[in-house]
């Protein structure tokens, strides 16, 4: 009996070990990690590499699932940090066009900068809409677009040669394919965790 508990004891370890080490499994670190959550989370862009999905892919259901849970408490605590919200502020102000530009010379036509200032004021607005300066605001719209979107795959849908069987499938955002070709299983956790985060958020 005394063998049994040993033996159920250091599996549980075993596995908790393997769930702490997921960026190990994935062979990349945290800090590349954070390297990208900022650009992800402003843009709503959540692509990875070829290889790191493969990576992922590759790993058993159990560890993808824990691995999941642990990397969205881990972007969680990150977005927390004073070091996330200046990297955030930073990225966000390029992508308003806050960034120099070199001068140009020579006469400008008066229409064209009318115009140009009109076009950069209507895509600012439109910017600061999806990207607005507090971060909490701009992940609770993130986490409710996965929200949105996660609840709308059908993860029974059937794949021949590499292309959905339905054709409206076909046309699904990458953000829809990205959760089927996750699997069930880690969407279903991860759509757990996004739940509670938003509602820490509130």
């Amino acid at each position: 009996m005394r063998r049994i508990v040993i033996f159920t004891l250091a599996g549980f370890l075993m596995a908790a070990t393997a769930v702490m080490n997921i960026f190990d499994e994935l062979e990349t670190t945290q800090d590349k990690a954070k390297e990208t959550l900022v650009s992800a989370f402003g843009s709503g862009n959540f692509s990875a590499s070829y290889d790191l999905v493969k990576k992922a892919r590759s790993l058993p259901v159990e560890l993808r699932v824990e691995g999941a849970r642990q990397l969205i408490r881990f972007a969680k605590d990150y977005t927390r940090t004073e070091e996330f919200k200046d990297q955030y502020k930073r990225w966000r102000q390029e992508m308003l066009g806050g960034g120099r530009r070199p001068k140009k010379f020579g006469i400008p036509n008066p229409m064209k900068v009318l115009d140009n200032a009109i076009d950069k004021q209507l895509n600012k607005s439109d910017t600061e809409k999806k990207v607005p300066a507090d971060p909490n605001e701009m992940l609770k719209m993130r986490l409710q677009e996965f929200l949105d979107v996660s609840a709308t795959v059908d993860f029974g849908a059937q794949v021949s040669g590499g292309r959905f069987v339905k054709s409206e499938y076909e046309s699904k955002s990458p953000q829809w394919k990205m959760c089927y070709r996750a699997g069930k299983d880690v969407i279903q956790v991860a759509r757990e965790e996004a739940q509670v985060w938003l509602k820490e958020l509130e």
